[in-house]
């Protein structure tokens, strides 16, 4: 299984970026220059909550 985009986040600058989580991998990436990696997650909402973080002051 791949991953999957679950939603959007806002970063601290204000633009909003897609989220992807691979739900067998627990991998969990960010549309920030290209998809980057911002750790691993157990959940989807777990996955956006780090999105966030990674985010916070981008």
């Amino acid at each position: 299984m791949s991953a999957e985009v679950i939603g959007r986040v806002k970063a601290g600058s204000g633009r909003s970026y897609e989220v992807k989580w691979d739900p067998a991998s627990h991998e969990v990436y960010v549309a920030y220059a290209g998809w980057s990696s911002c750790g691993r997650a157990s959940s989807a909402a777990e996955a956006m909550r780090k999105a966030e973080a990674f985010l916070y002051d981008k």
